[in-house]
């Protein structure tokens, strides 16, 4: 048998597998709800071109973390100005890379030379950058939800919102640190706490950003479960595989290769924060269109 026939019995075959695949799935999305309910998200999320979506939020927090960590780090600048030993302690407590500990002191040391420059810089940085997180994620929950991009009533409010929320994810990142170093193993008690914290945050999150109106608290709750496992889960890898990759990373390509694994691990954040927007958008439907309820 010669090769083209080779290729044209593998085609066949490849046909024939995924038609029994599709067939396969029909029958399960009319058997599980379960199944019909993540298809259809599915559907939704590529309509939108999610990925796309998801790229734009990740670029967005990317942005928004280069000033908020300065910001952090020039206060972190002034506990070394009392104690020099500051940044290294809290490393080592909450868990961090010695990478991380270094680009701590390094910044605390030079935050000190250049504070009164940076401090009014940065807090631009961080309001514009906050302002563009903010109009990413309302424009990715009013597609999901296919509801209108109003304007917020304010940009100061916007802002503010937003510098909590990432400050509260930083210390639940900080909390979880130091939890799991304090503790032998990784249980299912650890993981259930662990998750609790960013299933909060991010329910919190999409209770201010465009959802139909008529939906109750709950109905943000899937997506928020999704979202807050999917973080921790995420933490855990970095913590136990990606930080030893991204030290090697900063050894090899130096700030391309750390800036890199930080934006794959911000892609996948950003690609659970569309998928939790249109989870819950479907699920809404549903219930919607099931109780018989028309769209506002």
């Amino acid at each position: 048998m010669g090769v083209p026939a080779r290729f044209a019995g593998m085609r066949d075959w490849l046909d024939r597998t995924a038609r029994r695949a599709m067939d396969r799935l029909h029958t399960a999305r009319g058997r599980w709800t379960a199944v019909d309910v993540a298809w259809t998200a599915q559907e939704r999320d590529h309509h939108a071109v999610g990925s796309v979506l998801a790229g734009a939020v990740a670029f967005r927090v990317f942005v928004y973390l280069l000033p908020l960590f300065l910001a952090l780090l020039m206060l972190v600048g002034v506990v070394a100005g009392v104690d020099d030993d500051g940044p290294q302690r809290v490393g080592e407590e909450l868990g961090m890379s010695a990478y991380v500990v270094d680009s701590v002191e390094t910044a605390a040391e030079q935050s000190k030379r250049s504070l009164w420059i940076l401090v009014p810089l940065t807090l631009w940085a961080v309001y514009t950058a906050g302002l563009g997180v903010a109009k990413v994620l309302r424009a990715v929950h009013a597609v999901a939800w296919d509801q209108p991009v109003e304007r917020p009533a304010s940009n100061l409010a916007t802002v503010a919102a937003t510098f909590a929320l990432a400050l509260a994810a930083l210390a639940a990142v900080g909390l979880t640190q130091w939890v799991r170093a304090q503790s032998s193993g990784v249980g299912l008690g650890a993981v259930l706490a662990g998750a609790a914290p960013f299933v909060g945050l991010w329910w919190l999150a999409s209770r201010l950003l465009p959802h139909d109106r008529a939906a109750p608290a709950l109905a943000l709750l899937p997506g928020a479960l999704l979202v807050g496992t999917g973080v921790w889960l995420a933490h855990l890898f970095s913590v136990l595989y990606l930080a030893h990759r991204v030290e090697k990373a900063s050894e090899l390509y130096g700030s391309l290769g750390v800036a890199a694994a930080i934006l794959a691990w911000l892609y996948l954040v950003g690609r659970l924060m569309v998928a939790s927007a249109m989870l819950n958008a479907t699920l809404w439907e549903r219930r919607r269109d099931r109780d018989g309820n028309s769209p506002r």
